[in-house]
């Protein structure tokens, strides 16, 4: 950058100034819609059943304050499975299936795909990212080794990351791999969530789960862990069982197939509070112990000997 600019006293003054900031290069948005409104959803907006579209780019630029940069906001990238019925100046629209049809994947691969075309063809480009989908770590680090660099969005989990650690490891390992992270605050959100002047009402608002998981809910998913514990092999249902004995939780790789699957079937992301109890009930089947959340019940044979 040093090359491109003569030096003199006002080089100085802007270098002393953003000493600790982002370079100035351009920044894109690329944001997951459902992921945004699940965060409205956390922060009480029970009401958030579409975004509010035309406040991203303001919202975005915001944060990219937040986080000492001063680059110029190009434009942000919307993956959303919502019929699109309106366009909105500097939201660029990117439609994806719907989560129920393959689990997310196709908006991973979409939005991963991106990133990794933005750090090749923009060097030192800034991304702001908005997901909170594991699957997303083998794109933002070959977006980083291209050059970009990688700020995610996240709620105020992220300041206790011993918990969030331990509540939502997929989360977090995603969060770990960013080089920057940046909450998105509740006034953000409710920007973000508000009807625009003579908005019509969605006329049909996905469910959100509720703060704690219904019995419905928990014998659904008591289901789901059942399927996947009778399919596992023996050898690795003793491995596992092992593995579940010298450690609290849920082995990582384990934890990622379960939420996954779980996430397939019920066709949305969980909640803290569904994931705390969906390990519970993990760990309850593995080692034969009396679940709290639900009566899962493994096969004798499956479970190592004590």
């Amino acid at each position: 950058m040093k090359n491109r600019f003569p030096l003199g006293p006002r080089t100085f003054h802007a270098r002393k100034s953003t000493a600790s900031s982002f370079p100035s290069a351009a920044a894109v948005a690329l944001v997951d819609e459902r992921y945004v409104l699940w965060l409205a959803t956390q922060a009480g907006l029970e009401s958030a059943a579409r975004l509010h579209r035309i406040a991203l780019p303001a919202v975005m630029t915001t944060l990219l304050r937040a986080v000492g940069s001063e680059a110029p906001l190009l434009r942000t990238l919307l993956f959303t499975d919502q019929p699109i019925t309106e366009l909105d100046d500097d939201v660029v629209l990117r439609p994806v299936p719907t989560h129920a049809s393959d689990g997310g994947l196709a908006l991973v691969r979409a939005l991963g795909a991106e990133m990794v075309l933005l750090a090749q063809h923009q060097p030192g480009c800034l991304l702001l990212v908005a997901s909170d989908d594991e699957r997303l770590i083998p794109y933002l680090d070959e977006a980083q080794w291209r050059g970009a660099r990688v700020v995610l969005v996240a709620d105020d989990a992220v300041h206790d990351f011993a918990r969030l650690t331990r509540d939502d490891p997929s989360w977090a390992r995603l969060l770990q791999q960013a080089d920057r992270r940046v909450v998105l605050s509740a006034t953000a959100l409710q920007t973000l969530t508000q009807a625009a002047a003579g908005e019509r009402e969605a006329e049909s608002a996905r469910s959100e789960p509720p703060a704690e998981p219904d019995a419905q809910w928990r014998a659904e998913v008591a289901r789901i862990i059942g399927d996947w514990w009778a399919a596992e092999p023996e050898q690795e249902r003793l491995d596992l069982a092992a593995a579940m004995r010298q450690q609290q939780g849920v082995p990582p790789e384990a934890d990622r197939r379960i939420l996954m699957q779980v996430r397939r079937e019920l066709g949305r992301n969980l909640s803290f509070p569904e994931k705390r109890v969906m390990r519970e009930m993990v760990r309850a089947t593995v080692l034969g112990e009396g679940a709290p959340s639900a009566q899962v019940a493994a096969p004798e044979s499956a479970l190592a000997p004590a």
